[in-house]
């Protein structure tokens, strides 16, 4: 039967354990002999008072070692390292009880003490990591370190105005990673940077050609730079002088087209140069100008071939005095080119002429009636004399009972004098 103080002993015991984390006991080697069978007697003083000893001991030690790993918990399936050293015996088959008594030896100094211990904390597996989840986790660190170096190295190539390579560098960081911001954000401000040099550069190749002349060269640079920044006004204002100076190249082109083609009396030419002027501006003077000049020319010159292609139509009073009016136009033309002077000298030459009489002699018996187309009934005459232009001329002779007789005279410029007879001979 336990004694007073083993009883007091033992409450002491358990008030200090209520606040002390439980570990799950475990059997140990039992280090207690056999009862010597000599002895006559079971329980002898000397005994108990050993075993009441060797309860206290262990008490004290059992409290100091609970202390102890409260604080720092020891892994019984671990070997601990330090100057502390623990032995453990685990016994092969359980106790029947919901609890088991284990001997620890913490240090050599320390009495050892028993310990009750929870078997269901101590023996609790510790949890492992899928191979799957590890093998995924260890190629997501890869990843977030490849795209870490990617935008490292991009940051540096974008510091030496390398754009194109931290370009590069920026995009194969967004596709390892494409949620990654910084990445998306730096790959954005590099395609700006690169689309700022594009276009300064297009800027650049463009006005140089434009101050070079090469016009159209530069309005292609300069419409691609555009593609890049539409709002540019400064893309916007070179256009303009660039669509300029296109324009007034044209007009120019096709002034210097009217130029050669006048001077070469070339009047239709000309004028499709000056309708090529009006239609890119409707309002240049010189181009208004050398079309009136150029119609003028075109009309003269018309008129003019007319009367040097039939002379005959002057025969008429009313062409005659046409020719003579559109002499004193052609006059009047400037600039008068030598072509114009000489065809101009040939009709003036073809209007004296056909204004200088030429002398005809009329022959008939004096009973013949005659009659000249253009000119007149002349009656019956033996001779008659008359002046005429040159020309085409019927000269007609009727008389009762005879047949008439038709005689067809031309008349040539400065020809000398005709004679022509008229006489009405056979009877009806």
């Amino acid at each position: 039967m336990p004694t007073e103080k083993s009883t007091q002993s033992r409450q002491n015991q358990h008030t200090s354990d209520r606040n002390v984390e439980i570990i799950t006991p475990i059997k140990v080697r039992s280090h207690t002999g056999q009862p010597d069978s000599s002895r006559p007697f079971r329980f002898t003083v000397m005994p108990v008072l050993l075993l009441f000893m060797g309860l206290v001991v262990m008490a004290a030690g059992g409290f100091i070692v609970i202390r102890h790993l409260t604080k720092h918990p020891v892994n019984v399936n671990e070997k601990t390292q330090g100057t502390q050293t623990s032995e453990v015996h685990i016994p092969k088959k359980p106790a029947p009880d919901d609890t088991r008594r284990t001997r620890i030896e913490v240090d050599p100094s320390t009495p050892p003490a028993l310990v009750t211990v929870d078997p269901q904390q101590t023996m609790k597996p510790q949890p492992t990591i899928p191979a799957a989840k590890q093998a995924l986790e260890k190629e997501t660190a890869e990843k977030l370190d490849a795209v870490n170096r990617l935008i490292e190295s991009g940051k540096t190539h974008e510091k030496n105005d390398r754009f194109a390579f931290a370009h590069t560098d920026y995009r194969e960081a967004l596709k390892l990673a494409p949620e990654s911001k910084e990445a998306q954000k730096a790959l954005n401000r590099v395609k700006e940077r690169i689309v700022g040099q594009q276009f300064q550069k297009l800027m650049s190749d463009g006005l140089a050609a434009y101050h070079d002349g090469r016009y159209q060269s530069a309005r292609t640079r300069l419409l691609k730079a555009k593609s890049f920044r539409p709002d540019s006004r400064e893309v916007q204002n070179a256009l303009l002088q660039v669509d300029e100076a296109i324009r007034l190249a044209k007009i120019e082109k096709l002034r210097q087209k009217a130029l050669t083609a006048k001077q070469a009396e070339d009047w239709n030419n000309a004028l499709r140069a000056y309708l090529g002027v009006l239609k890119i501006d409707p309002n240049i003077s010189f181009a208004v100008q050398g079309k009136e000049r150029a119609l003028e020319h075109i009309r003269v010159a018309k008129r003019i071939r007319f009367f040097l292609e039939k002379p005959d139509a002057m025969a008429s009073n009313p062409q005659l005095q046409n020719a003579v009016l559109l002499i004193e136009e052609a006059e009047s033309l400037q600039p008068k080119g030598p072509q114009l002077s000489q065809r101009l000298d040939e009709l003036k030459a073809m209007v004296d002429a056909a204004r200088t009489p030429v002398t005809v002699m009329i022959e008939s018996d004096n009973l013949t009636e005659v009659t000249v187309y253009k000119v007149g009934k002349l009656g019956r005459f033996t001779t008659r004399e008359l002046s005429l232009r040159p020309g085409s001329y019927t000269v007609v002779g009727s008389r009762d009972g005879y047949k008439d007789v038709r005689e067809k005279i031309i008349v040539k410029p400065y020809q000398k004098a005709l004679r022509v007879t008229v006489i009405c001979k056979n009877k009806v």
